[in-house]
């Protein structure tokens, strides 16, 4: 790897533009605005260090600290916020350099999605509400408003999320279908679904203090394209939207007692062994060994670097750490090669890294945008943040799952992975 293409992103060759600042105690990200392509074009040499200066936009009042992703390197925390007088270069030369192309500057509100360990649901959670998807081929029986036996099974992630607002607040149930029938069966549909959720919840749980709001719309708001089986049935689903009057009763951390544990963890689709041990997983036929040593918990969030190792150069397929096809368009999730399938299992879900989303709903994760090739005797620093799943020690799953981009996946489970405290 060049040192060009170490902290960038796309065709932004010598910028530190796939770095990221984020404070992590506020759930916000901040992107790199600088794309100065200067500070990293040449050679770093032994004894003679490089400096580069991304460029964020500015901090909140208050702030006192901050994260770094550093891709292929690390998560840095803990790194103090400091006066402009007290450093020992010139913020103006700095900024005289930035070239900002018309970039959103955020910051950007950083999101929790989870996936239920059979694919029944979907979670997404930022701040200020929580969306349960449940999928309706699971849910009801075919093209029909009746429940069906898994019924009551799936529902249960909703009425944990209920449970956990006490004070109530604003509950909407929406119905969606595909295309295949008319509009006015697919809007009928829609709606009769909405409300047969809605009753069974009351059946569930007690939804005095919450306000209800229940609709359907029918094939209008597909979440992909209605262009096979496969994202049809991706289509037919109902959303849950919880949004709490008061928003920390949902956004506290999880703990390892109230995880809830009725799902069967699936069985492991390659290799096992603990992170700090690691596993060896094959790759064009060749090994690399791949760790990881622990995480540190930091404002509600999990960091840590995963580590893969060769003693012989390894050519890294593309898009070979992406998440499976159909995981990544149900989350939505933007750029085909991002190392997007380092999932935390935990509690009868898979948590998916942390994320954020860009005004054109494109999401983003805070991991390495592309993995390269292992040289012998080097190892590759794959960077991440997740969630916290409120527990001592977690498992790592790289999920098996194709994706039209990669005929090799790298597929793994690592166990026992410590948490640290910050």
């Amino acid at each position: 790897m060049y040192l060009s293409q170490a902290f960038a992103l796309l065709d932004n060759v010598g910028t530190t533009a796939d770095v990221r600042m984020m404070s992590l105690e506020q759930s916000l990200v901040y992107v790199e605005l600088g794309r100065n392509t200067e500070d990293l074009s040449d050679v770093v040499t032994k004894g003679a260090p490089k400096d580069a200066f991304p460029v964020f936009s500015a901090l909140n009042d208050g702030v006192q600290s901050v994260e770094m992703l550093l891709p292929n390197m690390d998560v840095v925390v803990g790194v103090p916020v400091v006066k402009e007088s007290e450093v020992d270069f010139n913020v103006d030369d700095v900024i005289a350099k930035v070239n900002l192309q018309g970039l959103d500057p955020g910051p950007f509100k950083l999101e929790r999605a989870t996936v239920s360990m059979d694919g029944s649901s979907d979670t997404k959670q930022d701040e200020k509400s929580t969306t349960v998807t449940v999928a309706g081929d699971v849910t009801f029986a075919t093209d029909s408003d009746q429940l069906s036996a898994q019924a009551d099974s799936v529902l249960a992630s909703v009425v944990e999320q209920i449970k956990k607002c006490p004070s109530g607040g604003d509950l909407t149930i929406t119905g969606h279908t595909d295309d295949v029938a008319d509009d006015a069966h697919n809007q009928d549909l829609s709606e009769r679904r909405a409300k047969a959720v809605s009753d069974r919840l009351k059946k569930l749980t007690a939804l005095s203090k919450w306000k209800e709001s229940v609709s359907g719309k029918g094939e209008s708001s597909p979440r992909v394209l209605n262009d096979s089986d496969e994202r049809r049935q991706i289509n037919r689903r109902v959303e849950i939207t919880l949004t709490p009057s008061k928003a920390a009763e949902a956004s506290a951390s999880p703990s390892a007692s109230a995880a809830p544990s009725s799902a069967t963890v699936p069985d492991p689709a390659g290799p096992v062994g603990k992170g700090p041990e690691g596993v060896d997983v094959k790759v064009g036929g060749k090994t690399m060994h791949i760790t990881i040593d622990h995480v540190i918990r930091v404002g509600g969030y999990l960091t840590g670097k995963v580590l893969p190792t060769a003693k012989e150069k390894v050519n890294m397929p593309a898009a070979s750490f992406a998440l499976p096809g159909r995981m990544m368009e149900t989350c939505g999730m933007d750029g085909v090669f991002y190392v997007s399938r380092l999932t935390i299992l935990s509690g009868g879900s898979r948590y998916l890294e942390a994320d954020y989303a860009y005004p054109n709903g494109n999401r983003v994760p805070l991991v390495n945008y592309f993995v390269y090739s292992l040289e012998p005797g080097a190892s590759q620093s794959l960077p991440v943040v997740w969630p916290d799943v409120g527990e001592d020690n977690i498992t790592i799953d790289i999920p098996a799952g194709e994706y039209f981009y990669t005929n090799e996946r790298i597929v793994a489970r690592l166990t026992d992975i410590p948490v640290v405290n910050v």
